[in-house]
């Protein structure tokens, strides 16, 4: 909870109208996206595929039926990128969403979100440490700068390890050409 409320104290300069009482945990494939669906304990966090984001962007577009219900291989499937930080911003089911562009190929992003490791269906995961471990690094990462302030993240060049999601179209910002996502991100640490 202490992660919780110091990230949203983090953002509140960004994002002024967030309130506690306003920020209540996802819905849309949610157990999904924080590892908590019955195909969870399968994805094994210590095969890890390292890839660029371009390479990530011509993967295949899919579109999930079930919302319970994982694409293999993508997401079974734990990925590491490079990429620059293009935007930071606390979303209103608690993530953090960050779009990364491919420092080899200018204009390919993809949108890797931290989960809040205190939400509902986080907190049963099987990974849950490792969703901590992400919520910790990325406050650590933020800290680097004004507390309140995520703008020193822009532009700095991280190191991303997350597990494949497709999203579905929804006018976000930096989605991949396919709308695949790194959702939940399991670590992110700072290349500059």
């Amino acid at each position: 909870m202490i992660m919780a409320v110091l990230l949203l104290a983090t953002f509140q300069q960004v994002n002024p109208s967030a309130r506690p009482t306003a920020r209540v945990c996802g819905v849309d494939r949610w157990a999904v996206k924080t590892l908590s669906d019955t195909n969870a304990e399968h994805v094994d966090l210590t095969d890890v595929t390292p890839t660029t984001i371009a390479d990530l962007n011509a993967l295949p577009a899919r579109r999930w039926a079930e919302p319970g219900r994982r694409h293999p291989p993508e997401e079974m499937t734990v990925y590491e990128v490079d990429g620059i930080v293009r935007k930071v911003k606390a979303e209103a089911d608690r993530d953090v969403h960050i779009v990364l562009e491919d420092p080899e190929s200018p204009g390919m992003t993809i949108i890797v979100e931290v989960a809040d490791p205190d939400c509902p269906g986080a907190r049963e995961s099987p990974h849950v440490e490792a969703l901590k471990a992400a919520r910790a690094m990325l406050l650590s990462l933020l800290r680097l700068g004004r507390p309140s302030d995520p703008r020193p993240l822009l532009g700095r060049r991280v190191r991303v390890r997350g597990v494949g999601f497709y999203d579905f179209p929804h006018g976000q910002t930096g989605r991949a050409k396919n709308d695949l996502e790194l959702h939940p991100v399991l670590a992110i640490t700072a290349l500059d």
